[in-house]
């Protein structure tokens, strides 16, 4: 072998070699990054666990406003039928978190739900510093309390309601914020939202 041939060999041999490193190198930060992230979703998961536990509550809806909106007032009494019942009522003394729906067609469409145990206030509007953010179109809310979980909720995937639910969150017509930090209390909340 010439000596031009083999240090042509020897420089491409280098040049992989400097790859693979790089790749490497690539993959430790890779990883590093992720085990950071990791930790700070973990972190954060334990913060927001800290939130106190609220007391039994009397089963009691307040509303903040003296005139509610027709988005409140409506909230205002799904929640007075729920806690008529025994079992939603223990269901909502074990939360602890604002809800905040609005109607993205509308957006004076809004109401505040604050969950401090079984008793609640609703407020007109969007809060600030509410724990969940739920933005769409009213009728696909209400659809969504026939979701069910479980085998159910697959099965409703495919409905019709389902379909639409899925185009909404696929073309950005559903927005949720919060709803993974305060995951225990959306799905409390979603269970006291569905009919027994």
């Amino acid at each position: 072998m010439s000596g031009r041939k083999r240090s042509k060999l020897e420089a491409e041999k280098e040049k992989k070699e400097k790859k693979a490193a790089a790749r490497a190198k690539a993959r430790k930060r890779v990883k590093k990054v992720m085990l950071l992230a990791l930790a700070g979703g973990a972190v954060a998961a334990a913060m927001g666990s800290r939130k106190p536990k609220p007391a039994p509550g009397s089963g009691t809806v307040t509303m903040r406003d003296a005139e509610p909106g027709p988005l409140a007032f409506m909230m205002g009494e799904l929640v007075k039928g729920l806690l008529a019942e025994p079992r939603k009522k223990a269901l909502a003394d074990k939360m602890n978190v604002s809800v905040a729906i609005q109607d993205l067609d509308n957006p004076e469409m809004a109401a505040t739900m604050v969950f401090k145990g079984s008793d609640v206030e609703v407020a007109n509007g969007v809060i600030a510093g509410v724990d969940i953010y739920i933005g769409t179109e009213l009728a696909l809310l209400l659809s969504l309390s026939g979701a069910g979980k479980g085998k159910q909720l697959l099965q409703w995937l495919k409905s019709e309601d389902g379909k639409k639910v899925l185009n909404a969150v696929k073309s950005g017509r559903f927005k949720m914020r919060g709803a993974l930090k305060n995951a225990s209390q959306m799905a409390l909340f979603q269970k006291f939202l569905t009919p027994a």
